[in-house]
């Protein structure tokens, strides 16, 4: 209990004064924190770090969306033209044409993209035209 209040109120200086000032020792220097102290000192920084490069992610997508000068959508990783159709499955998306059909694998999960005309053997996930 004493350890939780303990990281608690470090949690809190952390916040209001920056996780560098909130205590008296310098990470970077062995012997001049408790393990304690070091190790919570430590994770803020990662924790810091690993937030930063979350924002900077989210903003490239943004900016990647933004800059997109075609109507469009992902599914998954591949960039589908509007009115598509996106097929995906754990792994992977494809982009088909409008009126093309997903056919699935049963046991792989590999994905066939079935021309309009074109039916979907659900047995074998091969298209076969009509």
């Amino acid at each position: 209990m004493v350890q939780v209040i303990r990281f608690l109120a470090l949690a809190a200086l952390f916040v209001s004064i920056g996780a560098q000032d909130a205590l008296s020792c310098d990470p970077a220097t062995p012997g001049s924190c408790d393990g304690e102290e070091s190790a919570l000192v430590q994770q803020s920084l990662r924790s810091t770090a690993m937030s930063s490069d979350i924002a900077s992610l989210k903003d490239r997508l943004a900016k990647l969306e933004a800059a997109s000068n075609s109507d469009g959508f992902f599914c998954r990783a591949a960039w589908c033209a509007n009115k598509a159709v996106c097929c995906e499955n754990h792994a992977y998306g494809l982009c088909g044409s409008p009126g093309a059909t997903c056919c699935y694998a049963p046991v792989s999960g590999i994905i066939n993209l079935c021309a309009p005309g074109s039916e979907c053997n659900k047995h074998s996930g091969h298209c076969h035209a009509k």
